[in-house]
């Protein structure tokens, strides 16, 4: 995402051009939302993987094209090839999810619903508290990179205990960065619907996953 380090210096946009933002950011989301589950389904239904490595090296390439793109007609591309990327990880852990549990549909079914949920109700709660939270973005910078570091050394380890503190602590991360990244958008400091939009949609594929996995844990039937 593209977080300007001089933003705190410059006027912020009006009311208008922030309510535009957020109708823009909100469209766009839905669009690509719809195309990541729908790819989520050809890759659950196809059985289609993405190995560790090539996710990881992923979601970086792609971090930096969209950042890279975010106001070119190509942002919208990438953002739908983000999306498409986003949605084949998400069927593998559907696939797997099916395929290990024998309640894998009513655990699918309740990740999908705390997910929306916690969405929304997040969202709510930014756009209406009078709390600042602008002052978040560093600690969610270093999480992110802690528990990116944390994967890779768990690649090795092969913790499950691991695995599962990540989780909750990915649901958490998500949990903030929806916080901050749609208060920044009502209070105007974000002007690029292409980055948020791409950003929260980032949130909600994490939030799934990582929820699909700790119900697995907890409540998955052999």
């Amino acid at each position: 995402m593209n977080h300007p380090m001089y933003q705190n210096a410059v006027a912020r946009p009006s009311t208008a051009i922030a309510n535009r933002v957020l109708r823009n950011t909100y469209a766009l989301l839905a669009m690509l939302f719809v195309f990541g589950a729908g790819t989520a389904w050809v890759a659950q239904a196809m059985h289609w993987r993405i190995g560790f490595w090539p996710f990881l090296i992923g979601i970086f390439a792609f971090s930096y094209a969209i950042g890279a793109t975010r106001n070119s007609g190509w942002g919208i591309v990438v953002g739908f090839a983000f999306a498409g990327f986003l949605g084949v990880m998400t069927g593998a852990n559907v696939d797997r999810a099916l395929y290990q549990y024998g309640n894998g549909g009513e655990l699918v079914a309740g990740a999908f619903g705390l997910t929306a949920f916690s969405f929304f109700a997040l969202s709510a709660y930014a756009m209406n508290t009078k709390r600042d939270f602008s002052n978040m973005f560093a600690f969610l910078t270093v999480g992110v990179i802690v528990g990116i570091g944390a994967m890779v050394l768990n690649y090795f380890l092969a913790m499950p205990a691991l695995w599962l503190a990540l989780s909750v602590m990915f649901i958490l991360l998500a949990s903030g960065w929806i916080i901050w990244q749609t208060q920044r958008i009502v209070q105007g400091g974000e002007t690029n619907y292409i980055i948020a939009a791409t950003g929260l949609l980032a949130d909600i594929f994490v939030l799934f996953n990582n929820l699909l996995h700790l119900l697995g844990f907890g409540f998955g039937e052999d």
